[in-house]
């Protein structure tokens, strides 16, 4: 190896150390966004039913079953306080809220890696949350445990508020949200915090 070998590696090797992560998750943010695009835009049942290139399959598996986890979760820890609406849209913002909370805390403790998964997975949620508002007048997607079309989280809400007529509009702004959200995942090496070292200068006089 000669020596502007070396300098051209010495000199890459930060870009390589900041950006590899946005750069291996490219492939599967061009994916995410598309599929969602064909279920709102054509098809809703794009949303469960797409053939994922077989290298981005564990990708989709381990953020959607993580994600279904918390937002089962998130149905019974806001039913504890006994109310209906909270109950019903405790799924859907705790799969919100816990992956902002990665972000957050990857964020204040300059943590590039932990606060792009928190990114990553809150645009996943809300992007996948948009599907499921889509849903709330078909009702196709399947609910877990085989409940009945009656127990569509977004159907119950939009009938709760009045707002079952303007259930597209309401899942286009979800989707571009976590669009904004895939973006800001995608540049976080470039508006993540600076870490300054101090140093205590004491001065004898």
């Amino acid at each position: 190896m000669n020596i502007d070998t070396e300098h051209y590696l010495d000199k890459s090797l930060p870009y390589f150390k900041k950006w590899w992560f946005t750069i291996v998750c490219i492939p599967f943010c061009w994916v995410l966004a598309n599929q969602y695009w064909m279920a709102l835009k054509w098809e809703i049942s794009f949303a469960w039913m797409f053939d994922y290139p077989f290298f981005l399959s564990p990708f989709f598996f381990l953020i959607d079953n993580f994600l279904l986890i918390v937002h089962e979760a998130g149905h019974t820890f806001l039913g504890l306080f006994g109310n209906r609406f909270l109950t019903i849209a405790g799924g859907t913002l705790l799969e919100i809220l816990l992956p902002f909370i990665i972000f957050a805390f990857g964020w204040w403790n300059y943590q590039r890696i932990t606060a792009q998964i928190g990114l990553l997975f809150t645009a996943f949620a809300w992007i996948e949350s948009a599907a499921y508002a889509a849903d709330a007048v078909e009702r196709k997607m399947p609910l877990i445990g085989n409940l009945p079309k009656s127990s569509h989280d977004f159907y119950n809400l939009f009938i709760m508020n009045g707002m079952l007529d303007n259930y597209m509009t309401i899942a286009w702004l979800m989707y571009w949200i976590g669009i904004i959200t895939l973006l800001l995942f995608l540049l976080y090496p470039l508006i993540e915090r600076e870490k300054y070292e101090h140093e205590n200068i004491e001065i004898d006089l």
